[in-house]
């Protein structure tokens, strides 16, 4: 058959058959249709956003004993925070995430040796995590589930930097695994609760270097000192919000949040002199124990979308 032939007999071939497949397609109409072309949200789209602010005022307490001493510190400090929210409705699932930073800190300094508080203002406290959380147990109205995270944490209430320029304060990573549960309490209000336990929390941080008059250690003069720390914490942390609803699309909540921190660690102590600072004396030694607290209330407006 010429070539010419075999292509008016193919195109006459496919003209009948696409009727004819068509025709079946409609036979089946469980088939999903193909997506359109414009895509936008609304009650059909399974996610959820979030996003919005939080002032949190915080009260910190650090504890730390050595030799039988204890040395404290304790704030009050005033923290902005940002965070998101995003919620999947198909899986029962959402990931969230918060940033924060102390814009105003005051606080003591204590210890064992020196009866009276020294004042001190000023420091670096923040933070930064996020989670995933699946909520599949409950109903429409009352959801709870499992989550999992991570949070970076700086806790250096007071710093100081004396002749040099190094900050002292600890760096915390914290692997964070818990419960939470939201509640919609009547349509106009909701209440949403966490409590997570943090299992293992690496720290790490060293105080200023600090200056003293000239003293004689196994034979060398030294006149600086500085002293870092590094060991494995342990702990939990919560935090409790009611959620009011003026309008649709945005939130108000009130509630409170609290974190617990505990663990050994080591010491690794720096002495040399500022005439020779390539030269130095280390000596190590084992924390009996370092605590820390914080905790306080907060105030968040959120927008939903």
């Amino acid at each position: 058959m010429p070539r010419s032939l075999s292509c008016v007999v193919a195109i006459a071939a496919l003209s009948i058959a696409v009727p004819a497949l068509a025709a079946d397609y409609d036979a089946y109409p469980e088939l999903r249709p193909s997506y359109p072309d414009d895509w936008e949200t609304g009650e059909d789209n399974p996610l959820r956003f979030e996003a919005g602010l939080r002032y949190w005022y915080s009260i910190g307490q650090q504890d730390v004993e050595d030799s039988g001493q204890t040395y404290s510190a304790s704030d009050r400090s005033h923290i902005l925070e940002g965070h998101f929210r995003i919620d999947d409705l198909s899986t029962s699932s959402f990931v969230k995430g918060n940033a924060g930073y102390a814009v105003v800190t005051d606080g003591e300094y204590s210890n064992t040796l020196d009866p009276d508080d020294t004042d001190f203002t000023g420091g670096q406290i923040g933070y930064a995590g996020a989670d995933f959380g699946w909520m599949p147990l409950g109903s429409e109205t009352a959801k709870f589930g499992l989550l999992t995270g991570y949070q970076f944490s700086r806790e250096s209430p007071g710093r100081q930097n004396y002749d040099v320029d190094h900050v002292d304060g600890l760096n915390i990573h914290e692997l964070r695994l818990g419960v939470t549960g939201h509640a919609d309490l009547g349509g106009m209000f909701d209440l949403d609760a966490e409590l997570a336990a943090v299992p293992y929390a690496y720290a790490s941080g060293a105080t200023a270097e600090v200056p003293f008059a000239d003293t004689v250690v196994q034979g060398i003069t030294v006149n600086r000192r500085q002293t870092e720390m590094t060991g494995a914490l342990y702990g939990a942390s919560g935090q409790l919000m009611l959620g009011i609803h003026p309008t649709e699309n945005l939130t108000l909540r009130v509630g409170g949040r609290a974190s617990y921190l505990t663990g050994s660690n080591s010491t690794t102590t720096r002495q040399w002199n500022a005439a020779t600072p390539d030269s130095f004396l280390y000596s190590s030694a084992l924390l009996d124990g370092l605590s820390l607290w914080r905790y306080g209330a907060l105030v968040e407006l959120t927008g939903r979308f």
